[in-house]
């Protein structure tokens, strides 16, 4: 039989893992949307989707998707 300890390994392993793992900062969960909220949500009420709003942001260079701002949208609208 080996002497090989499973276990053992997996939890050196995950312990490895929370050492490098590291911490988020406010500027980390800061989103790219954020420095465009003002135009986003005059955008939204004038009509516009998230597929035009993706167009908009687009053409200032802001590569994103439309589950993000769709994600984006819900938590910064005022009226929920």
């Amino acid at each position: 039989m080996s002497d090989f300890d499973a276990e053992a390994v997996a939890e050196r392993l995950k312990a490895k893992s929370r050492m490098r793992r590291k911490i988020r900062t406010y500027a980390q969960r800061q989103s790219v949307l954020d420095e465009h909220t003002f135009e986003l949500l005059k955008l939204d009420v004038a009509g516009c989707n998230a597929i035009q709003l993706q167009d908009w942001l687009s053409e200032r260079g802001v590569a994103v998707n439309t589950s993000t701002i769709y994600r984006w949208l819900y938590r910064n609208r005022e009226s929920k």
